[in-house]
């Protein structure tokens, strides 16, 4: 699986003049585009749903989903995306409770398929 960055523009479908530029990590593996909340909420888009994920360390998880458009190099299209989360997890890093500690993950479990 590789990795890149591209930038990508993220428009609100019901008000498409509210919209952000951002550079994203691609990640061949991942299903959905995963983009920051922060990103998300600026533009007013907000959660429709929740979907699960299995994360590339075999974990599975929850997360919210939202509909946006994407457009990339002058192709637009309507998209379901995860509501990434903000902090440790961007971070590459997972809290441990029982040991009270930080791990350092690889960034690619960040990828993740729906299930």
């Amino acid at each position: 699986m590789g990795r890149f960055d591209v930038d990508v523009t993220i428009s609100n479908p019901a008000a498409r003049e509210r919209s952000a530029t951002a550079k994203l990590l691609v990640d061949t593996g991942a299903t959905l585009p995963w983009i920051p909340r922060s990103t998300l909420e600026s533009i007013g888009i907000a959660p429709l749903g929740r979907r699960g994920f299995l994360l590339a360390d075999g974990r599975r998880v929850e997360r919210e989903t939202g509909n946006v458009i994407l457009t990339l190099d002058g192709v637009t299209i309507g998209a379901t995306v995860v509501f990434a989360q903000a902090g440790l997890e961007a971070l590459g890093v997972a809290v441990d409770p029982v040991q009270g500690k930080l791990l350092h993950r690889d960034l690619m479990a960040m990828g993740a398929r729906a299930f």
